[in-house]
């Protein structure tokens, strides 16, 4: 995925983000699951992509902007998991 830091914090607001990671996420989740595999839980796969973001930022985060990301990241895993695997998504 890549990420545009410059809007990173509007895309986040916006739900573009999620969206988007959601998007790229259901393509490999199908791909995983297809082969047979089972898919990652959908925290721990949050959390990878949350650090390979916080990572790629020239300057760290600032603490709001990670704590939403991490949220949004976490919707769109949970979202595209539940799709490919023909689940409901409990709303909160």
């Amino acid at each position: 995925m890549n990420v545009d830091y410059e809007s990173l914090e509007g895309d986040v607001a916006s739900g573009l983000f999620r969206e988007s990671l959601r998007e790229e996420l259901l393509f490999g989740f199908r791909q995983i699951h297809n082969s047979g595999e089972r898919l990652p839980l959908a925290s721990y796969y949050a959390a990878q992509i949350a650090d390979i973001v916080n990572r790629g930022a020239a300057e760290p985060l600032n603490k709001d902007l990670a704590f939403n990301l991490y949220q949004e990241i976490l919707l769109a895993v949970e979202t595209a998991r539940a799709e490919v695997l023909g689940e409901e998504m409990l709303s909160s």
